[in-house]
């Protein structure tokens, strides 16, 4: 009875997994979509301030905004992969056991840090949706879309890192 419990719940957990996977990829690649856009944005707000006298001031808003897009967007897949910078001084000089052990020390640290900024970010982005808060420039914006890429990114963050910890937890126990 235990082990059918196990086995199912090792089921769902890899279709979960899979789901989330799918999400946090798609994620990526708009990502990467919104580079080639802001890139492609960038080069024609040039070409029409210089060559027909035309400025696009609005542009280097879409941009500023865009940058807050595509770390919050790509941020998931690089905890996921390892992608994010890290010294890697104290897991090169430790093998085996003693390695997987800080690598969850350090994933388990990442998780409880990316859980507590999504629920400030998830409470501010309430906040700023109810009360209304616009930022006021160019492009009146919604405070609250800002503060909500944060949150997803970082609630996806923690996700991530749990499922980076269950998978040492596994490797310590084998």
């Amino acid at each position: 009875m235990i082990r059918g419990v196990m086995i199912m719940s090792s089921s769902i957990f890899k279709q979960l997994d899979s789901f989330f996977m799918k999400i946090i990829k798609l994620l990526f690649f708009v990502a990467g979509i919104i580079i080639v856009a802001i890139m492609l944005l960038i080069t024609v707000a040039t070409i029409s301030r210089y060559a027909f006298g035309r400025s696009m001031a609005w542009a280097t808003e879409i941009a500023a905004y865009s940058l807050l897009f595509i770390t919050f967007l790509g941020g998931p897949f690089l905890a996921r992969y390892g992608g994010h910078v890290n010294v890697d001084i104290f897991p090169n000089l430790l093998k085996g056991k003693s390695s997987n052990l800080l690598n969850l020390l350090n994933s388990f640290l990442s998780f409880v840090v990316c859980s507590l900024i999504s629920w400030y970010a998830i409470n501010a982005t309430i906040d700023a949706y109810v009360n209304k808060l616009m930022i006021v420039s160019f492009i009146d914006t919604p405070r609250y879309i800002l503060i909500a890429t944060v949150a997803l990114g970082f609630v996806l963050m923690a996700i991530s890192y749990l499922k980076i910890i269950f998978d040492y937890i596994y490797k310590l126990t084998k």
